[in-house]
């Protein structure tokens, strides 16, 4: 399900767009690139800009599907939300991207994310 659309800002390597669900409305939402100091840290702060200042609302890292295309792993969280939510920010036509999401799937016991890449 997409969840959102973004426009890529190569020079800033930056994403901005807005993520619209059924409770969620966001928008002026920007992937905002990083200095890394170590592996595990994301590649992109996920924030909104408002009149009031900057909310964080959370992270990405590149990664590369089994089909070897280039995606950002996304983790996405609010006190609202029962646990974090997981998607992907995936390339669309031109320097657009599209942000999906997909519920996670249980599997006798356990729950499994469907992969989105």
């Amino acid at each position: 399900m997409i969840i959102g659309n973004f426009t890529y800002d190569q020079a800033r390597d930056t994403y901005v767009g807005e993520i619209k669900t059924l409770t969620l409305q966001r928008g002026n939402v920007q992937f905002r690139s990083v200095k890394k100091r170590s592996e595990q840290e994301p590649d992109y702060r996920i924030v909104e800009e408002g009149a009031a200042g900057t909310v964080e609302l959370g992270a990405a890292w590149k990664r590369t599907s089994k089909a070897d295309r280039e995606f950002l792993s996304v983790t996405l969280d609010d006190p609202a939300l029962p646990a974090a939510l997981s998607a992907a920010l995936m390339a669309g036509q031109g320097d657009t991207a599209i942000l999906i999401w997909s519920r996670p799937v249980k599997a006798k016991g356990k729950t499994k994310t469907k992969k989105a890449a």
